[in-house]
């Protein structure tokens, strides 16, 4: 959960600090709604880090990160598809991108929320 915090804080610091330019090159004529996608990520960043910083940490938020990183994966995969974002094909390919990622964010923390129930039960 502590790199999901911290790549989410990071790319919502990015979004926020780089709406324009980041609009532009995805010809996005909304900049305001990657700042508020960073904001939200920065939230979410910060809730991760904090209960990852816990002994011991968490399980029920690491089952919500893992829905909601596979909830979020599967919603830009389908906007992809679907065209449901005003984007052009970079953008496109920048939310595929990022979808992968916080798809992998969910298999680790499920594989690691695994490994830690198993151990529990040992």
């Amino acid at each position: 959960m502590r790199a999901d915090g911290v790549f989410a804080l990071v790319s919502g610091a990015i979004l926020i600090l780089a709406a324009g330019p980041i609009a532009d090159l995805i010809e996005l004529s909304f900049p305001l709604a990657l700042a508020l996608d960073g904001a939200l990520f920065i939230g979410y960043g910060a809730l991760l880090l904090y209960y990852a910083s816990r002994e011991p940490e968490n399980r029920r938020v690491a089952r919500i990160a893992i829905v909601l990183n596979a909830l979020w994966a599967m919603g830009s995969f389908a906007g992809v598809i679907f065209g449901w974002f005003p984007v052009n094909s970079a953008g496109n390919w920048a939310i595929i991108l990022a979808a992968e990622a916080v798809a992998i964010f969910a298999i680790l923390e499920f594989v690691a929320l695994q490994r830690l129930e198993k151990e529990v039960t040992v």
